[in-house]
């Protein structure tokens, strides 16, 4: 990987990991009935997990 291409990768590989994490943020919710504080610091954090993997 060159010079130039690096910061594009990184900042294609970010990108993804956030329409991962976005998308499936928006799934947990639309499968849960109520949101508090804690469920959505559990719902994110799960999503970035999945996002994670997804990439892998």
């Amino acid at each position: 990987m060159t010079r130039r291409t690096a910061p594009r990768a990184a900042l294609l590989a970010v990108g993804e990991l956030l329409a991962w994490w976005a998308g499936l943020v928006v799934l947990w919710l639309m499968l849960i009935s109520t949101v508090c504080t804690l469920e959505w610091v559990v719902g994110a954090a799960a999503a970035a997990v999945g996002a994670l993997a997804a990439r892998e």
